[in-house]
């Protein structure tokens, strides 16, 4: 299965190389934590492999695949919409129905409250594999190998400090989402 669906990601975005690196970067990264953390490495892998299946699809075809409720719950953030499109046409055309795999597409942009292992994995992932050149991609590596909770944060701090630095604001839900993350942390060593 993961073959046939990694056959499918590399001929959706043949013409987006630098995003193909990326995907196979979050999933090479994925699949290595999802080993340290003893995760289904499978189910890891059709996650990162599928995260950005959508990110190309103009927001009309994204749509498609959404019910009326994340459209709505999302209006204002439709950057979020390519997840939730993949998670449903992997559904749909692959036949995957487990939660895991899906919750971890659909919240990869910026996570969600009590996202399980995988999820998280996914999430640090598209943070910190290889082809992510800034500064804090190294931290949250090192430490999405000793503390996945600890890396959730620190991605979700670089993603919110990146969005003010280009006069954007964080989404409500993206600073609820960050802490929780800084609050199921309070304590732990860095």
């Amino acid at each position: 299965m993961i073959e046939t669906i990694k056959k499918a990601v590399q001929e959706k975005l043949k013409d987006h190389p630098n995003r193909l690196v990326h995907v196979m970067g979050v999933y090479e990264t994925s699949t290595k934590l999802a080993k340290i953390y003893g995760l289904d490495v499978e189910k890891v892998g059709i996650a990162a492999l599928y995260h950005d299946y959508a990110k190309y699809d103009t927001i009309e075809e994204q749509i498609k695949y959404l019910d009326l409720a994340t459209i709505k719950a999302y209006a204002e953030t439709p950057v979020i919409y390519h997840g939730f499109a993949a998670a449903e046409s992997l559904e749909h055309h692959f036949k995957i129905h487990d939660e895991e795999i899906l919750n971890a597409i659909k919240y990869h942009v910026w996570g969600r409250i009590g996202m399980s292992d995988v999820e998280k994995v996914v999430f640090i992932s598209d943070s910190c594999e290889p082809s992510r050149k800034f500064y804090e991609a190294k931290v949250i590596c090192k430490l999405a190998e000793k503390n996945l909770d600890l890396a959730v944060e620190a991605a979700m701090k670089a993603s919110i400090d990146y969005l003010i630095e280009k006069e954007i604001v964080p989404s409500q839900e993206q600073m609820e989402i960050y802490t929780y993350y800084v609050e199921v942390n309070r304590g732990k060593t860095r």
